[in-house]
């Protein structure tokens, strides 16, 4: 499992990956002995899922946006949206904050690794505070 958070202000360009700076749980990453499953090198956005199972990735951040209109996060497969985990809010005061969270299943299939990020896809660029994104191994 993994709990990575982003406490401090950072913008995220549109298309780009919130980074995460602090890896607060961190257990059966492949840099272990215990050959794992999840790679992130602290300081990144990228979390490479190893290992064939089922994946549970879940998310939560404060966004806002200096420009008024409708900012929102997702996930990311291999730079691919995860259908269903996309969430939106209505920047309606330039610069307010709100919070939105995802959650959703991977499958990883035998002999593939996938690559999952938390991105901006709205269009505009964010401020991100408070990310955290949590990754178990389900089965």
């Amino acid at each position: 499992m993994i709990n990575s958070i982003a406490t401090a202000i950072q913008t995220v360009a549109n298309g780009q990956n919130v980074l995460f700076p602090t890896d607060r749980v961190r257990t059966k990453s492949c840099q272990c002995a215990c050959k794992g499953w999840l790679a992130h090198d602290v300081g990144s956005g990228l979390f490479t899922l190893t290992k064939q199972g089922i994946y549970e990735v879940e998310y939560t951040a404060d966004i806002a946006s200096a420009t008024v209109g409708v900012a929102s996060l997702e996930l990311e497969q291999n730079g691919e949206a995860v259908g269903g985990t996309e969430s939106l809010y209505n920047v309606a005061t330039a610069s307010a904050y709100g919070n939105v969270s995802g959650a959703t299943l991977i499958q990883v299939p035998c002999g593939a690794s996938y690559t999952i990020t938390l991105g901006n896809n709205s269009g505009l660029d964010l401020s991100v505070q408070n990310a955290n994104i949590i990754i178990k191994k389900l089965a």
